[in-house]
């Protein structure tokens, strides 16, 4: 009985040894049979025939029978044939087609397909070397029915995709519930400072200096730049003048509007100090009593003074924008 001939198509990294030892074959003798250079290595896609398991026998003597079985019990003469039912290699048929993977190369492409010869999916896609673009699309063979190799693949990667984009859209609502709760919480935490900032900023002075009547519409008195403009020519008699030019910002205040009794809030002069405070816009000046320190906080970063809504209207500010010089005795 004839033996059917057994072919190995070479893939990355195999050698002839390694070959060898797939089918029981000394790599010398695989080489000699055929007729290649045991030395010079093989290349990928490169078809080999392996003899039987007495191949030397073979061309000496007669085949004996229980070789003969053992050889058709080899894995591969079982495969060869299943390749070409259920891939085929007619061109009138459906194309079968393959998505190229990330490194992946023609004979792992091959394996996934009952083995079809690279030779073939090199032809079928006029391929003349052995290197793949990533997701480039591959006919693998042809069939007249369904695919169902084919489709079991893009089924499950349809399955896994649906499945990442659902991860995907979960770890997105997380996060963006994570930044929301922040803002607000960050809100939260600046409405607090704000409310603490206009407590502080209308203390209530023991010698009852700010009037206690509420705010109204009406616009302050010509007061001449207040009451406490000769407090500060007593101040700066014989003393050192301090100049600051700079940003102002505004509190709101019941005093001033009536009695011309003018406060502000300062860093650098001490409570009780007395500021001449000019709006470099309008020329205008005002004489205004220092009560605490400017609070720290987001609000107030850049600014040289707070002073109160009443003094700011004597000044002429519009829309809370001061453009100040500050001048006051060390």
């Amino acid at each position: 009985m004839a033996q059917k001939q057994i072919t190995h198509t070479v893939g990355p990294k195999e050698s002839l040894s390694s070959i060898g030892r797939l089918y029981n074959v000394n790599g010398r003798e695989l080489a000699n049979y055929n007729k290649i250079d045991y030395n010079k290595g093989l290349t990928i896609g490169q078809v080999l025939k392996i003899p039987g398991k007495n191949a030397a026998a073979v061309t000496t003597a007669p085949p004996v029978v229980t070789k003969t079985s053992e050889v058709k019990k080899e894995p591969e003469t079982k495969k060869e044939p299943e390749v070409k039912k259920e891939i085929g290699a007619d061109k009138n048929g459906t194309p079968i087609y393959h998505t190229v993977a990330k490194k992946e190369t023609l004979y792992h492409i091959s394996t996934l397909y009952n083995k079809v010869p690279i030779a073939d999916i090199k032809k079928w896609n006029h391929l003349t070397g052995d290197a793949l673009n990533e997701s480039a699309q591959l006919i693998v063979g042809y069939t007249k029915g369904t695919a169902q190799v084919v489709a079991k693949k893009e089924e499950e990667k349809v399955a896994d995709k649906k499945v990442a984009d659902a991860a995907a859209k979960k770890e997105a609502k997380k996060m963006e519930d994570a930044a929301k709760k922040a803002a607000d919480e960050m809100a939260e935490k600046a409405k607090e400072q704000e409310d603490k900032m206009v407590k502080k900023e209308t203390p209530a002075v023991k010698n009852t200096e700010i009037v206690t009547a509420p705010v109204t519409n009406t616009r302050a008195g010509d007061f001449k730049g207040g009451v406490f403009k000769n407090v500060f020519e007593e101040q700066a008699k014989g003393r050192q003048m301090i100049s600051e030019t700079g940003t102002g910002g505004i509190f709101k205040s019941t005093s001033g509007w009536e009695d011309g009794k003018y406060y502000c809030l300062h860093n650098n002069a001490p409570a009780g100090t007395i500021l001449k405070i000019t709006n470099n816009a309008t020329g205008k000046s005002v004489y205004a009593k220092v009560l605490d320190l400017i609070t720290d906080i987001k609000q107030n970063n850049g600014l040289i003074v707070r002073l109160s809504n009443a003094a700011a209207d004597a000044l002429g500010v519009v829309d809370n924008k001061l453009d100040c010089t500050i001048n006051y005795s060390k």
